[in-house]
């Protein structure tokens, strides 16, 4: 496994509404650290900017970090639940939950599609459906960053089943013959109804009538 970044969680005491708008001003998100065996939820702060550069362009459900505690100690981490402020986007709170090495975690991976350039089915003008996450159990040291899935075999109509994933240090939790991707028929543009043509004769009539008595 990687070496981790280390984010330092710095404590705080208040969790007023007008507390966690200043802290939020200074600069900081609000965040508290929890997880298996931590006997007492710690309520803490942590650098805007540092989580701001760290998180762009990557799925933070899979981000594992090193969290240095207001205590001193370090323990790695995942965040798992992270909020953001719905008009600048900026995030407003992060929940650190505690890892333990060799302790199985579940976690929604993102799914990443590859081969489309290769895929006899997209030449055809089909069109890729497939799922953004799959929720998997493994431990912490095992836990991919995505699940990439091939599709540069595949034909219109044909998907990659659960099942046809390989998955050897962890398993995904949803049923084997669930599709995660598939390559649908193109699109087929709908031929006007002879009711909807007569219609549009109809009005394109009237429109013409109007115009003759101005």
């Amino acid at each position: 496994m990687s070496e981790l970044v280390t984010i330092v969680m710095e404590r705080r005491e208040k969790s007023s509404r007008s507390a966690l708008r200043a802290l939020r001003g200074a600069g900081f998100v609000p965040c508290v650290y929890y997880g298996p065996e931590v006997k007492e939820t710690v309520m803490g702060k942590v650098d805007h900017a540092q989580m701001a550069k760290l998180l762009r362009g990557s799925h933070w459900k899979t981000t594992r970090l090193n969290l240095r505690l207001p205590d001193g100690g370090e323990e790695m981490c995942l965040i798992r639940e992270l909020q953001r402020n719905v008009i600048t986007d900026k995030i407003s709170h992060i929940d650190f939950m505690r890892l333990i090495r060799g302790r199985k975690i579940t976690v929604s991976v993102p799914v990443v599609i590859a081969g489309q350039d290769k895929s006899p089915g997209i030449k055809e003008g089909g069109m890729v459906d497939h799922v953004k996450d799959l929720e998997i159990e493994t431990t912490p040291v095992n836990m991919p960053e995505s699940i990439v899935i091939d599709i540069s075999a595949l034909n219109i109509n044909d998907s990659v089943r659960v099942k046809d994933i390989p998955a050897k240090d962890f398993e995904i939790t949803a049923d084997p013959e669930e599709a995660v991707a598939s390559i649908l028929p193109p699109r087929l543009e709908e031929e006007p109804s002879a009711e909807t043509e007569e219609k549009e004769v109809e009005v394109a009539a009237k429109g013409k009538a109007a115009k003759g008595e101005e």
